[in-house]
């Protein structure tokens, strides 16, 4: 993994902030799995922002990812959270898998955030990459049927490999 690719993050009273840089794809499903998990488990969360604004790229698993995050906060918290991007392809990825429909998508950060952490990139074995990836894309294939087409064969393919 490339130094420029990072996840970033801050929390201060109940707000929580991610910053995506570089190419963010399935290296980074542990780590993020991870501080997904510790942030489910908060009582207290009033804001989460997720910015994408120094992100070159994140793949389907990172979507994936991001829209557990959204569907749970929504779900338990009744709160939406923000996406930052400014990229316009950025935006048409976003809105191609839907996610538009669970975060709330803006160019400006909603207020300053507090001191930056980097979030540490965990290995994780073949058999829990794969469950991560599979996770990520059946949340995606629920947000909307051409989800539901594009990623049908992908996991099929990863349930055959499944020793389970």
């Amino acid at each position: 993994m490339k130094l420029e690719n990072r996840i970033y993050y801050a929390e201060e009273a109940g707000s929580y902030y991610m910053r995506f840089v570089g190419d963010v794809r399935v290296t980074f499903c542990g780590a993020l799995t991870n501080y997904l998990e510790r942030l489910f488990s908060v009582e207290e969360i009033y804001s989460v922002v997720v910015d994408l604004r120094s992100a070159k790229a994140v793949d389907s698993t990172t979507l994936g990812l991001l829209a557990k995050l959204a569907l749970y906060l929504k779900k338990t918290r009744e709160l939406t959270p923000v996406l930052l991007v400014e990229d316009e392809s950025m935006t048409r990825l976003l809105e191609s898998m839907g996610i538009d429909e669970i975060f709330k998508l803006t160019a400006k950060l909603p207020k300053d955030i507090g001191q930056e952490k980097e979030l540490a990139c965990s290995a994780v074995g073949e058999e829990e990459a794969r469950e991560k990836v599979l996770e990520a894309h059946k949340t995606l294939m629920g947000l909307n049927n051409k989800n539901m087409l594009v990623f049908s064969d992908l996991v099929k393919s990863l349930e055959k490999e499944s020793p389970n």
